[in-house]
């Protein structure tokens, strides 16, 4: 008798345990998806233009994907030219919603190696790139944002700063 009760209360407890925690994953799917396209989170397409934030003057645009998740974190990789292959490692930073259509993001990526000196590209050195954007929804699948970059050395020195705007278009 003993076991059939214990049996009894182990299959009850497993059917409401089981019941909880399909209503749980159907609201945390119903909130990912009111997120997913009310929102950040996501995959974007991005077009940047990086400029000299003091005199305006533009670069060439170039593409970048971003990945924001519904709990705050973002990662992305960008086809700048300005990099040579391998020299810049992909972002990896943290979002958050500041209000309304309106968010900041925060990234890092690492600058393996310094430029030679025989590059045609910019002289960059050995350290971290970081970018502090923020960014407003213009739609359901476009954002658009304002950004500084900043440059530091291995030891923390600030060696380059310098500003860009995006557009993005949601990944499908």
């Amino acid at each position: 008798m003993k076991n059939i009760k214990r049996f009894s209360v182990i299959l009850l407890w497993s059917i409401l345990g089981g019941s909880l925690a399909a209503g749980a994953s159907a609201d945390a799917r119903q909130d990912l998806e009111h997120w997913r396209f009310e929102g950040l989170a996501g995959t974007w397409r991005v077009q940047v233009t990086t400029y000299n934030c003091k005199t305006g003057v533009t670069n060439p645009p170039f593409a970048s994907f971003l990945t924001f998740d519904a709990v705050g974190t973002l990662t992305g990789t960008t086809a700048n030219a300005v990099f040579l292959p391998g020299q810049r490692s992909s972002d990896h930073g943290v979002w958050k919603r500041v209000g309304g259509n309106y968010f900041s993001a925060t990234s890092e990526a690492f600058i393996q190696f310094s430029t030679p000196a025989t590059s045609p590209t910019p002289p960059l050195v050995r350290g971290v790139q970081r970018i502090e954007q923020g960014i407003e929804l213009t739609g359901r699948d476009s954002f658009h944002s304002e950004a500084t970059l900043t440059f530091f050395d291995e030891g923390g020195s600030v060696v380059l700063s310098g500003c860009a705007r995006a557009s993005a278009q949601r990944f499908r």
